[in-house]
């Protein structure tokens, strides 16, 4: 009798047998050094690198410390105004080239021995303490964060020492049996070490920082860029050492799927904020939607365009040069879009609150006692968390909130007591649009103590914050879009250029679109009436989406023609 499928599986003492008699295979013992030529192809192959086809354990391990790193920047930073955005650009730049660099050498050269586990410890130590600066760091030297910037030159410096010292270790393996690839390592294993002295120097240059300017830390930009091209362009032109081969677009789309998974961490995040307090309506649904499907369709629009197969050899550095500043967009993009997400939610509890102060004079009212038991309770069911700085926003509201029955609620023209009710009712809008905004981390720029700034000033104040977001977002919104088209030719997406070229098309288009939507912003009531929609979430989702649905029809239009085209070919042959 044949066993029923579900009970074979528990009756097998064969299959068992098998494995029992299966010799266990010994850990093969780590060297302390291992050349990073590949010996399994036998001698009557050309010698070349080792090549990995997929990311090495250690690999995603020194990415997350990327990410660590971003996210710890993220949260001691808000980005409030052009100079918070250039910071964090600035930051990012540091701790992207660093990864780079290592990611470069990774994979053509790292083999798993003692050596390279001890050099992957040293990088490992390396982002964390960029992460230790990472809260001091601004766009001007100041006295008292120039230690932030020494220590980051420091570290710099340290990193591309280490690097030249495992390029230069490299380098007397391949002499013997790659020449020319050996002559070009040392040109790379050259560099670092120059550059390791320039950063060194600047070290020291940051302790003379009275006489040089506030901005001389742009210069690492300047060695970032000459250490990228010069890697690169020597790998391009040394044969063996290409990046056609290697798995640097495996790299490069698991990084990138690790900062959009930030946007998932940033979705959760909102959640908690919006959500956790008085828990799911229809409002927050539809806003959390929106954050989600934006992501998703960020995710999928990348993914897309991932390379299928070898890129060209310029083709191959453009891809990966492009990825910085695709990842400055990509990072801004997702934080906007929480700023965006976390603003509405802000936008109507202060409706509702406005909503309630308006139905205290409407007829028939309420007895004062009541309208003003109402305004707590309204007030105390926002369960704004006063601690993250906004204790003297608390106390205002609690001394307007005090000194309410006092005076008429709702006082008529002959009583002469309008204007001192209608100032405590902007007080209290503005202090508690002050709690709100601090509550969710959003505050706004250039501030010294909002206890000293009036209710109307304090609204300027936010109200710029959200004009400052809102211009910023569709900037990188846009530049997504351009990026994606360079994408499209790059990766080539589509096999015949007249689709490659629609698709492109299309993109530039949607791209422009977006860019045109900043032209509102001066016109601020335009502005403020599509910022607390929740329209403003869904627009570049549905960009997204129509790309997609481009590509897709475009494919689907290609594969419906072609075997037609065939088919007529084949006819007129026969």
């Amino acid at each position: 009798m044949t066993p029923l499928p579900f009970l074979s599986w528990f009756d097998q003492p064969e299959r068992k047998n098998a494995r029992a008699k299966t010799p266990t295979q010994p850990r093969r013992l780590i060297t302390f050094i291992e050349s990073p030529i590949d010996e399994k192809d036998g001698e009557n192959e050309p010698p070349h690198l080792y090549r990995h086809s997929e990311a090495t354990p250690i690999e995603l391990f020194f990415d997350l410390f990327f990410v660590a790193n971003l996210s710890t920047f993220t949260a001691t930073h808000e980005i409030n105004n052009v100079e918070a955005l250039w910071a964090y650009i600035g930051f990012l730049g540091i701790i992207w080239f660093t990864w780079l660099q290592v990611t470069l050498f990774d994979i053509r050269f790292a083999r798993d021995s003692i050596f390279e586990r001890i050099c992957k410890a040293l990088q490992l130590a390396a982002m964390v303490g960029f992460a230790s600066a990472g809260s001091r760091f601004t766009t001007r030297v100041r006295a008292e964060n120039v230690w932030a910037f020494q220590s980051l030159s420091l570290i710099l410096a340290g990193s591309r020492f280490l690097l030249a010292i495992q390029y230069t270790i490299n380098t007397v393996f391949l002499w013997r049996r790659m020449v020319s690839a050996a002559k070009g390592v040392s040109a790379i294993a050259a560099t670092h070490f120059v550059s390791s002295l320039m950063y060194l120097w600047m070290f020291y240059a940051f302790r003379q920082h009275s006489g040089l300017s506030p901005y001389i830390w742009t210069v690492w930009f300047v060695l970032f860029g000459i250490e990228m091209w010069v890697v690169m362009g020597t790998s391009c032109v040394t044969p063996g050492l290409g990046l056609q081969d290697t798995h640097l677009n495996v790299r490069m789309g698991l990084l990138t799927l690790i900062i959009i998974g930030e946007g998932v961490i940033a979705v959760t995040r909102i959640v908690n904020k919006t959500v956790g307090p008085g828990g799911w309506t229809k409002w927050s649904f539809v806003h959390i939607l929106g954050v989600t499907t934006s992501v998703y369709f960020l995710w999928q629009a990348y993914f897309d365009l991932s390379p299928r197969r070898a890129l060209g050899k310029y083709s191959q550095q453009i891809w990966a040069q492009l990825h910085f500043p695709f990842h400055v967009v990509l990072i801004l993009l997702l934080e906007g879009h929480q700023i965006l997400a976390l603003s509405l939610d802000i936008t109507l509890k202060l409706r509702y609150l406005a909503e309630t102060i308006l139905w205290a004079c409407e007829e028939p009212r309420p007895r004062p006692d009541h309208a003003i038991s109402v305004l707590r309770t309204t007030i105390a069911d926002m369960e704004i968390d006063y601690s993250r700085g906004g204790m003297n926003a608390q106390v205002a509201i609690a001394r307007i909130l005090d000194d309410l029955p006092n005076h008429p609620l709702c006082p008529s023209n002959r009583t002469g007591q309008v204007p001192v009710t209608r100032d405590m009712l902007s007080d209290l809008v503005g202090n508690v649009t002050a709690a709100l905004f601090s509550s969710m981390r959003l505050m706004p720029s250039n501030q010294t103590d909002t206890g000293h700034l009036s209710s109307d000033q304090l609204l300027r104040r936010y109200m710029e914050l959200l004009e400052f977001v809102y211009v910023y977002y569709f900037v990188v919104a846009s530049l997504a879009m351009f990026f994606f088209c360079a994408f499209v030719f790059l990766a080539r997406r589509h096999t015949r250029r007249i689709y490659a070229s629609v698709s492109v098309t299309a993109r530039g288009i949607l791209g422009i679109l977006l860019a045109s939507l900043m032209s509102w912003s001066r016109r601020f009531p335009l502005v403020y009436s599509f910022m607390t929609s929740p329209a403003i979430l869904y627009a570049f989702t549905f960009i997204l989406l129509a790309v997609l649905l481009v590509d897709r029809s475009l494919d689907w239009y290609q594969n419906r023609r072609e075997p037609s085209h065939r088919w007529r070919q084949q006819g007129s042959v026969a």
